[in-house]
């Protein structure tokens, strides 16, 4: 996985930490690393992860491609 990827994680739980709503956490992070550098979905699905008491911030196995 990329460092920058794990580094994002780190950002969205830290931000989801604070309380922060998908929106001002993906504003916050976009405010530092530019514009394009996190969608609001991709938050939204890692704040939800955190909501349910999942913390790893590793990617989730997945099957094989669909055929």
């Amino acid at each position: 996985m990329s460092e920058m990827r794990i580094h994002f994680r780190h950002l969205m739980l830290y931000e989801f930490r604070k309380g922060s709503s998908v929106t001002i956490a993906t504003k916050n992070i976009c405010a530092v690393y530019g514009e394009n550098a996190l969608s609001s979905r991709t938050c939204r699905k890692w704040l939800q992860r955190f909501r349910v008491g999942n913390f790893c911030l590793e990617d989730e196995e997945r099957s094989e491609r669909p055929p």
